[in-house]
Order: C-alpha cells, then structure tokens, then sequence
C-alpha cells in the first residue's frame, strides 16, 4: 500500500519525460541520464558512508531502492533540463533552479514522511535544500559541455 505513491511517481514522471515535446537532442538526453545516475550514485554513497540519509533499507541495495534511482532520478533530470528557459534572462534561469529546488524538496520532504527516506547522523532537510541548486547546476554544465563538444565535432 505505502508503495503506491512511489509508483504513481515513477509512472508520472516517466510518462512525462516519454510524452514531452522534446527540446533536447537524443546525445543530451543520454548524457542527462547518465550524468544524474553518476550524481546520484556518487552523492548517496557518500552521504551512506557518512550515515546521513538513505532509502529504504541500510547497508544493501534492494529494489525499491533501485526504483528511485533508476525511475525518478533521470525522468526528473530529463523534465527539467528539457524545459529550462535557455534564451531567458539570468533571472529567469535562476527562478526556474529556485522553483525546482523547492519542489525536490517538498518531493524529499514527502518521501520522509512516507519512510521512504530516513535521515541519520544529524542530517536535515535544509541541507538538501540548499544541496539541489549546486546539483541542478551541475546538470546543467554538464549540457553546455555536450552542446560545445556536439558544435566542435560539426555534428548538426
């Protein structure tokens, strides 16, 4: 039963990055999959091993877990980098960031609340609220650094 608001996510969200108009060329969205996977990777092995948050199970990974990380993680990367405002002001873009913020960690907040999530060793919401900005930022280097490589290669 507690499981159902995790596959209604992984299902809408997933619907949603299938569904969209998409603004990204193929080599984008793949590199936004495998760049948000190695975030996530790399981000909970170390906040694991510092024992200040976690999904579901401690110490192993099961599938739950997986369905997070494999379900949500590259959707929700897909969605956002797909309609971030490019040829908007700074502004925009820095209320765009601000507003997904916000919403991952309202998402965060419900995944507590459920017991997806569980924190550990003094950790706190706040922390990752002020943690997703960076992350998101990152996403998005990340897709310039393509973008000037695909415009190097002459690829169209």
């Amino acid at each position: 039963m507690w499981y159902s608001y995790l596959f209604i996510c992984v299902i809408v969200f997933n619907t949603i990055a299938i569904c969209m108009k998409k603004n990204l060329k193929p080599i984008e969205m793949y590199s936004t999959v495998i760049t948000s996977l190695l975030i996530q990777t790399k981000v909970d092995r170390w906040t694991d091993r510092m024992d200040w948050y976690g999904f579901f199970e401690r110490v192993h990974v099961d599938a739950p877990t997986l369905l997070v990380s494999m379900g949500l993680y590259p959707a929700a990367s897909l969605i956002m980098l797909n309609f971030y405002p490019y040829d908007k002001s700074k502004w925009h873009a820095a209320g765009y960031i601000l507003i997904w913020s916000i919403a991952s960690t309202f998402f965060e907040w419900t995944f507590l609340k459920m017991g997806y999530m569980y924190y550990g060793n003094g950790y706190h919401l706040i922390y990752s609220a002020f943690s997703y900005p960076f992350l998101f930022l990152i996403l998005f280097g990340n897709l310039k650094l393509v973008d000037t490589m695909i415009k190097k290669s002459g690829e169209k």
